[in-house]
């Protein structure tokens, strides 16, 4: 039988890592969920040893609501969209309301970071990866979970590097203000500048890895600054980026990006472009990054 919407947990193997057992959480909303969960786990592709293992990570600080649809969503995918074995991680910032509660609820593993800030818990938890791939997904609810599938399924078509660009897909009515949207642009453009490749949405919080090119980066990112690093590491080493379009939400909760995170995001790229001191890869091999596809994704 169905389990209520709240309760509805990540399974092991293809579906997710097990629900551990312990005392249930008293009811919380979650924004955008089905009332009806489905009626039941499809549990056959478990036992299936050959289908290559996904890493779904998950950085928060306070999310409560957000992580719970997100969470929610991820139990959702269907068994078409599935073809790969994934377990789901929290990377928590030290949350002091419910998001581990929640988290852990629907069984994801929890890993609380050591140190502060999002490109902090992000490589501290990186070395940690056993799966073949890594997708990166913020915990807001603002990024499309549905899209997860086409995601790994470049990855294993030989893509190491793929980025969920939200100025080239659909942005939700009010889900990002004309300043932020301008100041993304800017970001993409300078960024693109700066290490002579392309890319439309630097700043966006969806990638997706194959992980031991995702372990050969040098990040040094401790904050909201964590995507361009990702880019600019992609860049300096000649690792092509394919982009493919999402849709962008509105998020769940209140916002935490401010204006002034940008002039520091515009800082770190240009740090990590003199530091460097060397030509990006891209130009020295003639490789191409920053692939386009033209496919809309709009689940």
């Amino acid at each position: 039988m169905g389990q209520p919407a709240d309760e509805w947990p990540l399974s092991g193997g293809a579906i997710g890592a097990r629900a551990p057992a312990g005392p249930p959480i008293s009811p919380f909303p979650i924004p955008g969920a089905a009332v009806n969960p489905p009626a039941e786990i499809p549990w056959g592709e478990i036992a299936n040893p050959t289908l290559p293992g996904v890493s779904i990570l998950l950085p928060a600080l306070n999310e409560e609501e957000g992580i719970a649809a997100v969470l929610n969503r991820i139990a959702r995918l269907t068994p078409r969209q599935k073809g790969f074995a994934y377990s789901v991680h929290l990377l928590d910032g030290g949350s002091t309301d419910r998001t581990r509660a929640v988290a852990d609820r629907f069984g994801a593993e929890i890993f609380v970071q050591t140190g502060n800030g999002k490109g902090s818990a992000f490589r501290e938890f990186v070395p940690r990866i056993r799966d073949q791939f890594a997708i990166l997904l913020d915990s807001d609810g603002t990024y499309p979970p549905e899209v997860i599938p086409d995601l790994v399924e470049k990855l294993g078509a030989g893509s190491p590097v793929v980025l969920g660009s939200r100025l080239r897909g659909k942005i939700d009515h009010g889900a990002m203000s004309l300043a932020n949207r301008a100041g993304n642009h800017v970001l993409s453009w300078l960024a693109s500048f700066l290490f002579a490749t392309p890319i439309s949405d630097v700043c966006s919080g969806m990638w997706g890895f194959a992980s031991d090119r995702l372990k050969s980066l040098g990040l040094t990112a401790t904050g909201f600054d964590l995507e361009a690093d990702l880019f600019a590491e992609c860049a300096l080493k000649g690792i092509p980026i394919t982009e493919v379009p999402i849709r962008y939400d509105r998020r769940i909760g209140h916002p935490k990006l401010h204006l002034h995170e940008g002039f520091r995001i515009a800082l770190a790229l240009l740090k990590k472009r003199l530091r460097s001191g060397a030509t990006p890869a891209s130009n020295a091999s003639g490789s191409s990054i920053g692939q386009r596809h033209g496919e809309h994704t709009d689940p």
